[in-house]
């Protein structure tokens, strides 16, 4: 199998995500591929390589092989962990009903809008199109003290990593350890991905909430040690292309 890295034209590595990944990869011993344009590879890359680039590029790869990734950002089984409610509308019934905004809003779809607080008409800009009223998951704002990426390898949290907020403030242990059995109780769940956590107020006392989960075919390392970040995409690619992870070693333990 082969490692497919994006570069700039200067030679470097596209991106520090990308960077890592090829440390990670290298270290354990795969072969290095760097290409500059995604239609350099694409008749040559087969279902036993890894690319390594942006959603979309990485996505039109797996596309090749008739994979198309699924991965709820809000699973039922991890929506009493939220602090919030969930609920499923559509972009044009938000748009045309004021008393609906005060909601972080999300597409259904992937990549259709970047999902974000709805609080006047301007927040609905570059929401929409003229040609499909995209459904979307909404959510009660909230307003996270310090946010965290918990990185899941085969149903282990393997490292968790803060992303953003105030560092006096610390997630419950005990509360994610929750959150993390009940992800593995998920039938479609990631075997490569994240779970995102935060620490809100709620009713006057602090809380340790969940905040959505995240596919790995092309997620952002977020100060991951190099070996885990590479271990974590392969087990997503190889779970997605239905075949061996070369760098699966628990058997080895």
């Amino acid at each position: 199998m082969k490692v497919y890295a994006k570069i700039r034209q200067n030679g470097e590595y596209h991106s520090q995500n990308i960077s890592q990944a090829v440390y990670g990869f290298r270290e354990m011993g795969a072969e290095i591929v760097r290409y500059q344009k995604i239609s350099d590879i694409y008749e040559s890359v087969t279902k036993e390589d890894i690319v390594l680039d942006y959603i979309t590029q990485v996505e039109m790869i797996l596309k090749k092989f008739g994979v198309v990734p699924a991965c709820e950002d809000y699973p039922v089984e991890l929506r009493k962990f939220m602090g919030r409610n969930v609920w499923k509308d559509t972009i044009n019934s938000i748009n045309t009903h004021p008393e609906k905004w005060g909601v972080f809003v999300k597409p259904v779809k992937s990549k259709a809008f970047t999902g974000h607080v709805i609080r006047s008409s301007k927040d609905l800009i570059g929401c929409g199109s003229c040609y499909e009223n995209y459904e979307v998951l909404c959510c009660d704002v909230i307003a996270p003290k310090m946010e965290w990426r918990g990185f899941i390898i085969y149903d282990e949290l393997v490292d968790i990593r803060p992303y953003r907020g105030d560092y006096h403030y610390h997630f419950d242990a005990e509360v994610v350890d929750q959150i993390v059995e009940a992800f593995r109780t998920i039938r479609e769940r990631p075997m490569g991905g994240s779970l995102d956590f935060a620490v809100i107020e709620k009713n006057g006392k602090l809380q340790t909430v969940f905040l959505e989960m995240n596919d790995g075919y092309s997620l952002g390392s977020y100060g991951l040690v190099p070996i885990q970040y590479a271990k974590l995409v392969s087990a997503r690619w190889s779970q997605l292309l239905n075949r061996t992870d070369e760098f699966d070693f628990r058997k080895m333990r």
